[in-house]
């Protein structure tokens, strides 16, 4: 079973824009991974996180990074939500990847 499993079913809310085309980046990413455990999971997400944006991923209010291969347009196009990938998102793909 590949690592992308995880991220088949998208969440119902998101931070920034720019949130979901990292979303569908790590999914893409993940098709020839095979499972991880969570810790490495959290590790590789602020991994790639930190390649596109030379920034470190912190849980801190209205942190964030614009990364330009995400933007398509409006106020906060390709802004990807720090708070809400280390509150929501990585939370969220380590519990499922723990069901699995």
């Amino acid at each position: 079973m590949k690592l992308s499993k995880i991220f088949e079913e998208k969440p119902e809310r998101w931070g920034f824009r720019g949130d979901p085309y990292f979303w569908d980046y790590l999914k893409e990413r993940a098709e020839n991974m095979d499972m991880i455990s969570p810790d490495e999971l959290e590790k590789w997400i602020k991994e790639e996180y930190f390649s596109l944006s030379g920034k470190v991923m912190t849980d801190e209010y209205m942190d964030f990074a614009v990364i330009e291969q995400f933007a398509h347009g409006g106020m906060s196009s390709g802004g990807v939500d720090n708070q809400w990938w280390v509150e929501e998102g990585i939370p969220l793909l380590k519990s499922r990847l723990t069901t699995l």
